[in-house]
């Protein structure tokens, strides 16, 4: 350690120099999802005060308040479309609590060893949600074995735990001890729910009065409350496309027919168009609605190429123009030449209408998608929307296998930054779907842990699970990410974000921590190096929290962290990591916190006389002399008492009987 070194105790940081050690840094390219990388608490908890802020208090929801208030966990019941996540969610905000963090349990195991619920997870004061609505019954079974031991985890941690119960729960399903913790809801008012949104959505709802008659017809049919929700924000979106002109009347009008379902209306079309050519072009316009006309034009050519039909015989001149041929398919090119359909939500119910009554077809849809978005006609929003379109298609129906081919065609060794684009988005708009969820999240972890991962696929699973995974998800999403890190060929984009994951919020250390345990606690001898090598990053004087001294348990995971770093780091890159340490206990003003630093690297060094003289030596050299007394006393106290047990050793083996 020279004079030159300097290492302040503070907080979380980006690139951390530590001494004469390696410094990684990695000069990242532009962002594949437009989403920075913010603190997972900050955007859950700003996700509840929006969603409190727009929700409509559903019958018996105070009581189910009180359920989970003095019971610490809830068993929410209710019709489906009741809006039974929503309550969840919001009554958890609604807890009082002076700490602790609100996130989503899973009951996926990324071992494949069945569920799992990690009583480990709980931290003090914790709010969190488990929702099982579309949980089979074997999964609801499964879940509900571990539940009670749950329950003591979560009144030791004073946390509660709101659980949206399986819509497909039959009566006796619940077993009889939680039956006192079970509260059913009803559906809340419809037009409250609109209003709610309209308000929230800056929108003077004075003027909803009367309410025109096509939005009370709407209600009436009891949709569901997503619906209700996605009918105000669009409600919201025609009165910002007109720029305020117009009534609410008008503005209701148009959102009301974009949800109409058109579906029978589509179904009826589609016999008509007896050609090949004209159903290419009907779903061309419908996936690329509001694309130029050049565009729609090229993919129908595309789609007729991928399905292998017919040429047209015909002399090109005797062609109908693409207007023509538009016209039939109740779809026309605007003054921009975009090309739209007449009636609003017509796109989207042709869209539904081939893939769900053509399942043949998915997969050549997916071929034919793969090559639309390399269309030079198509601006980044068109191919944005795009990519958006088709996920929604594959979650409807629950394809993960052509969602997950997708990506791995856009992440191939030569891939372009804009395909990696439209792999994260694809992953950014599925993975927290209830449909699809699990099963990304599930084959994410099974790439995670490749040995030999493509770097542009690691780039876009960087991503997804530091912006994406980690906000309803936060231990899965460091799971994979940790995967992720031991695998890199050297430290990278992983390594970096997984850092920065763990240590962007220092009012929450309960990933920080989690990290360290897994690192100390349950080790991985299959990944002894990158692993040592990582909690050496992680455990630098400018990462390290203050309040991870002052716990005894770990300052005895810090203790065999870097025990195992003693060992196995090369001497270069722990001699640096140790003088950062020493600095530390030499700039910092509290002594207890310096007194565990040297308490922490002195108990690491056992008995092992050359890391002894490296810390003393370094010290002397580096830090002020009370500081390298103090050292020397406990290196001689820790020397003593190694001493004294081997000479006890023989005298034990001695009275030992024969």
């Amino acid at each position: 350690m020279t004079g030159s070194s300097h290492t302040e105790f503070s907080g979380p940081a980006g690139v951390v120099n530590t001494g004469s050690g390696h410094t990684y840094v990695t000069y990242a390219a532009e962002n594949l999802l437009k989403t920075p990388p913010m603190a997972r608490r900050r955007v859950a908890e700003s996700q509840l005060h929006r969603l409190q802020q727009q929700f409509s208090r559903p019958v018996h929801i105070n009581l189910a308040y009180d359920v989970l208030e003095s019971r610490n966990i809830l068993f929410l019941d209710g019709p489906p479309g009741s809006g039974r996540s929503s309550t969840a969610r919001v009554l958890l905000c609604e807890l009082p609590h002076s700490a602790g963090t609100y996130h989503e349990l899973t009951a996926e195991s990324d071992e494949g060893k069945g569920p799992r619920l990690a009583a480990d997870e709980i931290g003090e004061q914790d709010r969190m949600l488990l929702d099982l609505s579309a949980a089979s019954e074997g999964l609801w079974n499964a879940v509900q074995a571990q539940l009670w031991d749950f329950c003591h985890a979560l009144q030791k941690q004073h946390s509660h735990l709101a659980v949206v119960l399986p819509t497909t729960l039959r009566q006796g399903q619940l077993a009889p001890d939680f039956l006192a913790f079970r509260q059913p809801i009803e559906r809340p008012d419809g037009l409250d729910v609109i209003v709610r949104h309209l308000r929230c959505g800056g929108l003077d709802t004075r003027i909803c009065d009367p309410f025109p008659s096509n939005l009370l017809a709407f209600v009436d049919k009891k949709p569901p409350v997503r619906e209700l929700a996605l009918l105000a924000d669009r409600i919201l979106h025609v009165r910002a496309t007109e720029h305020g002109q117009g009534t609410f009347g008008t503005w209701c009008q148009e959102a009301v027919a974009a949800q109409t379902d058109r579906g029978p209306e589509v179904a009826s079309l589609v016999p008509h168009l007896r050609k090949g050519s004209q159903r290419a072009l009907l779903l061309s316009a419908a996936l690329l609605d509001g694309a130029r006309s050049e565009a729609v034009h090229r993919a129908t050519a595309a789609l007729l190429s991928v399905v292998k039909a017919p040429a047209e015989v015909r002399p090109l001149l005797e062609h109908p123009g693409l207007d023509e041929r538009l016209e039939k398919i109740d779809a026309a090119s605007d003054r921009g030449s975009r090309v739209r359909f007449e009636k609003s939500g017509f796109a989207r119910a042709v869209r539904r209408h081939f893939w769900s009554t053509r399942p043949d077809l998915r997969t050549p849809l997916r071929t034919w998608v793969a090559q639309l978005v390399a269309l030079p006609e198509l601006t980044d929003s068109d191919r944005e929307q795009l990519v958006r379109r088709f996920t929604d298609l594959c979650v409807s129906t629950r394809d993960t296998e052509e969602l997950v081919s997708l990506v791995k065609h856009w992440t191939h060794d030569s891939a372009r930054t804009d395909q990696l684009q439209d792999a994260a988005r694809l992953l950014e708009q599925s993975i927290p779907s209830e449909a699809c969820g699990a099963a990304l999240r599930k084959q994410v972890y099974d790439w995670s842990t490749q040995r030999h991962l493509a770097d542009s696929l690691r780039k876009v699973l960087v991503e997804v699970c530091e912006k994406v995974m980690s906000v309803r998800h936060p231990e899965a999403a460091l799971v994979r990410l940790h995967h992720m890190a031991r695998h890199e060929p050297s430290p990278g984009i992983a390594r970096e974000a997984l850092l920065r994951y763990v240590t962007n919020d220092p009012e929450d250390l309960r990933l920080h921590r989690r990290l360290m345990y897994r690192l100390t606690v349950m080790p991985s001898d299959a990944h002894r190096r990158p692993d040592t090598d990582l909690f050496l990053d992680l455990t630098s004087p400018v990462r390290l929290p203050k309040p991870f001294l002052r716990s005894s348990d770990l300052r005895s995971w810090l203790t065999t962290g870097w025990a195992t770093a003693f060992d196995h780091a090369t001497p270069e890159r722990w001699h640096s990591c140790a003088d950062a340490w020493l600095s530390a206990a030499d700039a910092t003003e509290d002594h207890v916190i310096a007194d565990r630093l040297l308490t922490v690297l002195v108990g690491a060094a056992g008995s092992q006389y050359a890391i002894f003289s490296h810390l003393y030596a370094s010290a002397r050299e580096g830090t002020r002399p009370d500081l390298a007394a103090l050292l020397l006393r406990k290196i001689n106290a820790a020397q003593a008492m190694h001493l004294s047990r081997e000479s006890t050793m023989p005298r034990q083996r001695e009275a030992a009987p024969s």
